[in-house]
């Protein structure tokens, strides 16, 4: 066993005889103070200690107080330790993704974020940092008119070009990107 386990073990262990002796306190104090209190209380304690010790009583007397017992500590270990509840993710179709059997789920304490599909640049910037040139010009290719001659797409383009060994390609781009800025700043 590792320490936290007897660790685990010792801190179960003290805990249950903390719940005894607390049990053996009150019903020995419910006792004594029956016997030297006098008036309503000491009536009171007379009669539940009768109650208690009734045969059938005692045994239900004492399955309630377990009851009791065993819901408190469950109750003050959750708001310490926090809700059980997790959210499970997994893929419908493991064996078409080529993800092993148990690769095909997870599990997260908290509600996992809502996906979202980022733009074509980011995913053409993505393809183009993990060298995957060929989706990185589909990506590209599937942009509009517009995106395409944005700054940063054309730069995208460049770093493309110069990745993939087209040096005259990239010089266009960079004389293309300066045309465009003087245009603009006009």
């Amino acid at each position: 066993m590792t320490r936290t386990a007897e660790e685990n073990r010792s801190r179960q262990i003290l805990v249950g005889v903390a719940i005894l002796v607390v049990i053996s306190v009150s019903v020995s104090g419910a006792l004594i103070g029956s016997r030297y209190m006098t008036g309503l209380v000491a009536e009171w304690l007379s009669m539940m200690i009768g109650i208690m010790t009734t045969p059938f009583f005692m045994e239900a007397s004492f399955a309630i107080l377990g009851l009791i017992i065993v819901i408190g500590l469950n109750t003050w270990r959750r708001s310490k330790e926090g809700d059980e509840l997790v959210f499970l993710d997994r893929v419908d179709d493991a064996s078409a993704s080529g993800l092993p059997d148990h690769a095909s789920w997870a599990v997260y304490e908290k509600a996992p974020l809502q996906g979202e599909v980022p733009s074509l640049l980011i995913q053409a910037e993505g393809a183009l940092a993990i060298g995957d040139h060929d989706s990185a010009a589909e990506l590209i290719s599937a942009m509009s008119g517009e995106e395409i001659k944005l700054p940063a797409v054309y730069e995208l383009r460049i770093a493309l070009a110069k990745a993939t060994g087209r040096e005259d390609l990239a010089l266009q781009l960079q004389a293309e990107l300066a045309a465009t800025a003087q245009g603009g700043d006009a």
